[in-house]
């Protein structure tokens, strides 16, 4: 906004995505430059004026400045600010939507764990946060929580065991899973954030699960996000 004024939104503890207004941001020697740049974790302190939000000062917490060293990793981090600027509203509590928005970023910077993985357990772990968990604890039909083969039912977010397989719907999108990935979902949508990224998936089970996860975010918020295009371009 102007020559050196911007607007930012914010993902906060206790109002979700918000909008603020900062003086003066774009100048080189302001010093709220670095702690309102992209994937900056600061503490604001704002005042709010009829609608609008308007920085008053802030500290820098932690700047993911890592990120811009590798494309593909900051195109993931856009995929995931874009996610929820679509689907966390205003005034409304997200603090552990932002609890793991920062551990997928620390993640990403860090490189400590595949990118397709931090992508599939992101994806898997907001849908729940928002309200759209899957059913995969046991089957839907029998309540059977090991079986020899398991699939998911992505239109209907559930789990059915073999034995009951044949009452699937022709129309549904079905996905036969390797008892890693099932694990892996299992662990992402039940165990806390701060043990959510404690293991690790590779090969046909880590395809399996990055193919359900975005596809049940897509199909769940109804967006096809350009920056989820962009960072398959990349990647391809």
């Amino acid at each position: 906004m102007g020559e050196s004024d911007k607007f930012i939104d914010v993902l906060t503890d206790d109002f979700g995505v918000i909008e603020i207004s900062v003086r003066g941001a774009r100048k080189g020697t302001s010093k709220s430059s670095s702690a309102t740049q992209l994937f900056a974790y600061s503490l604001f302190c704002v005042n709010k004026r009829g609608e609008r939000y308007y920085l008053n000062s802030i500290e820098p917490i932690k700047i993911f400045y890592g990120l811009r060293e590798n494309i593909d990793r900051l195109s993931l981090a856009m995929y995931f600010a874009d996610i929820i600027k679509f689907t966390v509203s205003s005034e409304s509590p997200s603090g552990n939507i932002l609890r793991l928005f920062l551990n997928s970023l620390h993640m990403l910077e860090s490189e400590k764990r595949d990118e397709t993985l931090i992508k599939a357990i992101f994806e898997l772990r907001i849908m729940t946060k928002l309200g759209f968990m899957p059913s995969i604890a046991v089957c839907e039909d029998c309540a059977v929580y090991e079986a020899e083969k398991f699939f998911f039912i992505l239109d209907a977010g559930i789990l059915k065991c073999g034995n009951c397989a044949s009452e699937i719907g022709q129309s549904s999108r079905v996905y036969a899973l390797t008892p890693s990935t099932l694990k892996a979902m299992r662990h992402i949508v039940f165990a806390d954030l701060d043990n959510i990224f404690s293991f690790n998936l590779k090969g046909e089970s880590l395809k399996i699960l990055e193919q359900i996860t975005e596809e049940y975010l897509i199909l769940h918020i109804d967006i096809r996000l350009k920056t989820l295009d962009f960072y398959k371009q990349l990647k391809a």
